[in-house]
């Protein structure tokens, strides 16, 4: 009797052991499944994808990013400096910068204390830039446009500290015109600002676009596309100390364009083929360690 239960529990242990084998086997493929689906994937990159979709926006990132990548690193340069600067300071920013017309220092009153180079191609007038003087204990910038006989002039005004009080600025000033150089098609670009027109590009629609109300546009966007001056313009915003630079371009023909059918994968190249042995020749060597001579 007791053989008989013995060889029973036996069997039904047997029996469980094996049945939740296949369990435990089932239960850890489909584990293994969606591992490898849903959280230790295959990585792929698809360098096809622009990441912007939108024709007009494609046309005006690729002419307004090579001239604003170079503006904010000089902002962020200007910027880092809260001391008076000294001669070699002034000198590396232009040189790292030459796009740069001028670099001041100014105290509080306006009164330049420095200036490289010493003397100025143009006269320039910082006064204006003291009229945001509430924002330069705060450590924030300022900046001007000012267009006269000798052409447009951008100055951006970053504030430097003695004894953790302000001090006055140091002042960066540059032709636009030496800005736009850096733009793939500085024709097909137009830079306005909250304070006027700063690059009117080639198709003479500047001064209206630089017309339009910017200050209550900004209010609700900071890029868009919009109708005006006889064409159809994508448009983006940046700050610039207190006030705001737009680019825009005309993205009538960019939208119109057909899109380029996409490349093939180049083939592979057939791997050439073995020539042919002669009728009663002996089998080839192969390559690598010759055949050592039957013993």
């Amino acid at each position: 009797m007791k053989r008989t239960v013995s060889a029973t529990l036996a069997a039904l242990c047997c029996l469980v052991f094996l049945t939740g084998c296949g369990t435990m086997k089932t239960t850890w493929r489909d584990t293994r499944k969606l591992y490898r689906t849903y959280i230790n994937t295959d990585p792929t990159i698809d360098f096809s994808d622009q990441g912007i979709t939108d024709k007009g926006l494609q046309r005006l990132a690729a002419l307004f990013m090579p001239v604003d990548e170079r503006l904010m690193g000089m902002l962020r340069t200007l910027g880092a400096q809260d001391t008076p600067p000294d001669g070699e300071w002034t000198q590396q920013l232009l040189g790292k910068y030459d796009w740069l017309s001028s670099v001041a220092v100014i105290d509080t009153t306006g009164a330049v204390l420095s200036q490289v180079p010493s003397v100025a191609m143009r006269p320039l007038d910082y006064a204006g830039l003291l009229e945001y003087a509430d924002r330069y204990p705060t450590r924030k910038m300022g900046a001007q446009v000012k267009t006269d006989e000798f052409g447009t002039v951008v100055m951006v005004g970053a504030p430097y500290f003695k004894h953790n009080e302000d001090a006055g600025l140091v002042v960066a000033s540059f032709d636009p015109r030496n800005l736009m150089r850096f733009c793939p098609e500085p024709g097909a670009l137009v830079v306005v600002s909250t304070q006027g027109l700063v690059w009117p590009g080639d198709g003479g629609q500047g001064e209206a676009l630089a017309g339009l109300k910017w200050d209550e546009i900004l209010k609700g966007a900071v890029q868009g596309e919009m109708a005006a001056a006889g064409g159809e313009y994508a448009w983006q915003a940046r700050f610039l100390g207190q006030m705001e630079l737009i680019y825009l371009t005309d993205i009538r023909e960019a939208k119109a364009r057909k899109p380029e059918p996409p490349k093939a994968a180049p083939e592979a190249a057939p791997a050439p083929e073995a020539p042919a042995a002669a009728p009663g020749a002996a089998p080839a060597e192969p390559t690598g360690i010759p055949m050592a001579p039957a013993s």
